[in-house]
């Protein structure tokens, strides 16, 4: 980017008697640069909205184009008689098992032994 300049040049001589009469009211109340900034930031904002209105154009498409494909998909399933197959159903929560709880050791057939010298490395506790 360039370095900023402190005054721009405006040519009066292309511009129309009302054009001029307006901007000089402008210069002369020195609320000239913050009515050119306006008259930009506008048309920035224009042009932003207008982006905008594109954008939604085109999501609208789009959605439209996926609803009718998304129809398109139920209306084959239907004739393929995919829909209504109970094996895709989910189950019913009080049909799906339970985990219970069991034994971790079965007690009565217990086999081995620890000796004191087993003991002897695990006293530091």
């Amino acid at each position: 980017m360039s370095e900023r300049q402190n005054a721009f040049t405006i040519k009066t001589n292309r511009l129309s008697d009302e054009v001029y009469n307006q901007l000089a009211t402008y210069a002369k109340s020195r609320k000239l640069g913050d009515y050119i900034s306006s008259l930009i930031l506008r048309d920035l904002d224009d042009a932003s909205t207008g982006r905008k209105a594109t954008e939604d154009k085109k999501n609208y498409e789009m959605f439209e184009h996926i609803k009718n494909e998304l129809a398109e998909l139920k209306a084959l399933a239907q004739t393929t008689g995919f829909v209504g197959n109970d094996s895709f159903k989910e189950e019913e929560p009080s049909k799906v098992l339970h985990l219970k709880e069991g034994k971790v050791a079965d007690l009565e057939n217990i086999s081995g032994s620890l000796d004191d010298d087993d003991l002897e490395e695990y006293n530091d506790f």
